[in-house]
């Protein structure tokens, strides 16, 4: 059999790689849109490299009018005009595909898929096996022997091969009946009419039943219902107009050359200056990676950019380092350079249990190396000898180290035997300052929004099912990959670094976020103690008092039903209970918390469903899952802190969540309870009071609320004693109650109606308590009304430390949202300002644990809250240490208080 060959839908490609970037289009530094040429020869690349075919031809569509457009003058008429930005890239893109030497057709009258279809059978009938690169549903039909289609799956360009099982699968049709499918069902895009009323679900149905359009319009009066066939009838002549439109001509006169293109002789002098005009350069590294050896000084001689200038005159991007006297060298260079990325490949995502696979390097761009540990059909460095000669580079303090997400790289390498000494810079930890609202900050998605640059995925380097991990994988192919890593990751650092200081956001980024990165992953790596025996018994306890909390519903229903079930609980609460539904969804009438605490007023079978959720919640959340994250080498649970977690600072927790076991409850002080120091230490807990109403005070100025902190007092007691109009003595535990409930509740924009439902008071009185706060705080009110104001001029807020979010919504003209964004506004800086205090006195209490050489350990942080673990002989030490440290961390007219506690157990310190 012959070589496959491979057809691209020219403009399916273009328009897919276009509005891939609508939102966020690539642009040259010209500002030309160049989204559609990136997108296009990304895929034309990455097809060469993953498939490397022999023969490859690109299909465009006529510029004039088709054979259907004669034949139905709509065909097409409903789709919009092609943007202009988007129609200047085509010639652009045809220049390239001819300067490349690419094959590349276009017929008169004919669209791109018809000259595809006759290309296709073509090679059929000469035994050549066709693979069809195309989004288009009417392409499905060639789908047979030796013809394949690659179709688009997600992303700019990801593709998946349809053979004639997976058009089944997807289609739910064979693919001979996809032109019966589109006469049937019509295709919107272009405009073809199809039988009104019909779908996609129903014309799968009439074609599994019947065959065919013909075999359907046979027996056309089995066809049931009767309103489907009346539709069938009433439009039989649009049936068959769109079956003759779907159907692609297979004999276009097109000549066939002898080969479309042989790959090998792709002209990359010719094109890379073009690419590099147009300020690709991810294209140009990707062309000289894909064929080293091409004369750089012809290229330099046709290019005038200075993007290409940057260029070293290395054929290779990425080296393979598997010689000491090639490691030695790379060292040399970054201990010259003062400055590396660095990047490690692991047998697995936990750090607690991933062993190093190998590690990449980069010290400028578009350069890099990688060094295997464990490598297929190479010989690698003896491991021993790799660890001394990267524990040189890495434990040199006068080299300054990058990465990407760089936390991981140091606990992998703890646990390895080296030590980062120098954690400079961490491209993701960047990215989440500059954007921190943003709900991913990986690798690819930074590289294409930054650079312009699609990066190779892990997915497309393993492709076998037996390669589980790179080590099993052709070294050629994880050079490529691991070296890209570490090369993307130095771009980045040069394309922050100058952000930053734009922002104004580079001390925050040094000073705190960066330090902050050690700390954290020691506290990771130490873990803490969990007695899984404990909870195994709550567990028991828990059941117990659910089954009991079960026989109690079904008592009071008179039946027994599934209480994890909506549709279930619906039947009992609205049909046999017949409560007053409060809400409804889609499903039905609501069953959430807020709506079951409502019914429990009227009923008390809501109460308890509430309690049996709880406590369901808590065994299977924490009690029964936290003993199976016990580490068996270490014994203890280790929790992962997300920096870029929240979009005010704050800390995150998670696999497992310790921040969030319930404090108050006596069942979370039972999980806390599992929790224990080690034998001959304790617990010691360090936590703010108050720190977000200092910082309040602090920021609105305010004289009252910065008075009653400068004298230590009790700012619940006082803000009753001003909302009730009382002494500060007479204020009774409730009414004090009430104060604290507004003073948090400012921060977060509590509502009358929020207040008036916590408070259990009339909204009238809430009303006239969140009135009067605002009257006796004036300075809070300014505060308010300033920072709103401030956010709908500049679009963002920012902390004391100059942490800066931008507030979505916050110029809307729907109420709602312009509200929402009013109270991120007021409640970031306050929140944001506390997360950032917190994390400097997490550094300074680690170094001076450190500098005073003692044992005691961070092991959590709990938003405002820090638990050591500390040896009972220095518990005193730590503890004055800690106290003094957290109380003085930050220079602001506001005295910090911090209250110590210490016990055996978490659950003794709450």
């Amino acid at each position: 059999m012959n070589e496959p060959a491979y057809l691209i839908d020219a403009y399916s490609l273009i328009y897919r790689s276009y509005f891939a970037f609508f939102r966020n289009p690539l642009k040259n530094s010209k500002g030309k849109n160049v989204s559609a040429v990136f997108g296009f020869f990304r895929t034309l690349f990455q097809l060469i490299r993953i498939k490397q075919p022999k023969s490859i031809a690109v299909v465009m569509d006529s510029k004039k009018p088709t054979f259907r457009h004669k034949k139905y003058p709509l065909y097409k008429a409903t789709r919009e005009k092609a943007p202009e930005d988007l129609h200047a890239q085509i010639p652009l893109i045809e220049e390239i595909l001819k300067a490349l030497g690419i094959y590349w057709i276009r017929v008169d009258g004919y669209e791109a898929d018809d000259i595809i279809a006759t290309i296709a059978i073509r090679l059929k009938e000469s035994e050549t096996p066709c693979y069809i690169l195309s989004g288009d549903k009417d392409i499905l039909q060639l789908v047979g022997k030796n013809i394949k289609v690659i179709h688009p799956e997600k992303g700019v360009s990801a593709y998946k091969e349809w053979g004639e099982d997976d058009v089944l699968k997807n289609r739910g049709v064979h693919p001979y009946q996809i032109v019966d499918y589109l006469a049937l069902a019509g295709d919107q895009a272009d405009n073809i009419p199809g039988v009104k009323g019909i779908g996609d679900k129903t014309a799968v149905k009439l074609l599994n039943r019947y065959g065919s359009l013909d075999g359907i319009y046979k027996d056309i009066d089995t066809v049931k219902p009767q309103s489907l066939q009346d539709k069938l009838i009433k439009d039989k002549d649009n049936a068959f107009l769109s079956r003759d439109l779907a159907v692609l001509h297979r004999e276009v006169p097109v000549p066939m050359p002898s080969d479309l293109l042989t790959v090998n002789k792709i002209n990359i002098e010719k094109a890379i200056p073009l690419f590099a005009r147009e300020g690709m350069k991810s294209l140009v590294e990707e062309l000289k990676s894909m064929y080293p050896g091409y004369s750089e000084e012809a290229v330099h001689k046709d290019t005038q950019g200075e993007l290409f200038a940057e260029y070293s005159g290395d054929s290779r991007r990425y080296e393979l380092v598997n010689r000491e006297a090639d490691l030695d060298r790379w060292i040399s260079l970054a201990e010259k350079k003062g400055t590396a990325a660095f990047d490690s490949e692991t047998t697995g995502l936990d750090e607690m249990e991933a062993a190093p696979i190998g590690f990449s390097l980069s010290v400028e761009e578009g350069a890099a190396c990688y060094i295997p540990v464990k490598a297929k059909n190479i010989s690698c460095i003896p491991e021993d000898t790799l660890k001394k000669k990267l524990a040189a580079l890495l434990e040199n303090p006068g080299v300054k180290i990058i990465g990407q997400n760089i936390k991981y790289d140091y606990k992998i390498l703890k646990r390895w035997g080296v030590t980062i000494k120098n954690i400079y810079f961490d491209t993701m930890l960047a990215a989440y300052l500059l954007e921190s609202s943003s709900s991913s900050y990986g690798m690819d998605r930074l590289a294409e929004n930054y650079l312009n640059y699609k990066t190779i995925h892990y997915s497309d380097i393993i492709d076998k099912p037996k390669e589980k991990t790179l080590a099993e994988i052709d070294i050629e192919r994880v050079v490529e990959y691991a070296g890209e890593d570490a090369d993307i990751t130095f771009r980045l650092f040069n394309k922050f670094k100058p952000l930053l200081e734009e922002e104004g956001m580079h001390r925050l980024f040094y000073d705190i976020e960066m330090p902050l990165v050690q700390v954290l992953a020691e506290m990771e790596l130490r873990g803490i103690k969990l007695e899984a025996d404990k909870l195994k018994t709550y567990s028991g306890e828990l059941k117990s008092r659910l089954n009991g909390i079960e026989e109690k519903i079904f008592e009071l229903c008179g039946q027994s039903f599934n209480i994890n079930s909506t549709k279930q609980l619906q039947q009992i609460l609205f049909g046999l209970r017949k409560l007053k539904p409060v809400k409804r969804t889609k499903t039905g009438y609501s069953t959430d918390t807020a709506v079951l605490k409502e019914l429990a007023e009227q009923d008390p079978i809501p109460q308890l469903v509430l309690q049996h959720r709880q406590l369901s919640k808590l065994k299977s959340t924490y009690v029964d899952a936290l003993p199976l994250l016990i580490n068996k080498r270490t014994g203890r649970v280790h929790t992962h802190f997300m920096q870029t977690g929240t979009a005010t600072g704050r800390l995150s927790s998670n696999n497992p969540n310790l921040q969030n076991i319930p404090i108050r409850e006596e069942e979370g002080r039972k999980i806390r309870d599992a929790f224990v120091a080690e034998d001959g230490s304790v617990f010691l807990s360090a936590d703010y009071s108050q720190i977000e109403l200092a910082i309040l005070a602090y920021l609105s100025k305010d004289t009252k609320l910065l008075e009653v902190f400068k004298r230590r007092g009790d700012i619940h007691r006082q803000t009753a004693a001003l909302i009730f109009g009382i002494p500060e003595e007479e204020v009774s535990s409730s009414q004090r109650r009430i104060g604290k409930t507004i003073n948090f509740g400012v921060i977060y924009g509590m509502s009358p109606f929020r207040l008036a439902r916590d408070l259990k008071i009339p909204r009238k009185d809430a009303e006239l308590f969140i009135n009067t706060y605002f009257e006796k705080y004036s300075g809070v009110s300014n505060y308010i009304k300033n920072i709103v104001e401030e956010a709908e001029e500049k679009g963002y807020v920012k902390t004391i430390m100059g942490r800066k979010r931008k507030i979505n919504g916050i110029s809307s003209g729907n109420k709602t949202e312009k509200m929402a964004a009013s109270r991120i506004a007021v409640n970031t800086p306050i929140q944001g300002s506390a997360a950032d205090i917190v994390k400097i006195a997490m550094i300074k209490i680690f170094n001076e644990l450190k500098n005073n050489n003692l044992k005691s350990s961070v092991l959590l942080q709990v938003h405002d809250e820090l638990i050591l673990e500390v040896p009972e002989k220095e518990l005193k030490t730590v503890s004055n240490l800690v106290k003094a440290t957290m109380e003085n961390v930050v220079e602001i007219p506001i005295p910090l208080r911090v209250n110590i506690e210490t016990g055996r157990s978490w659950g003794d310190i709450h």
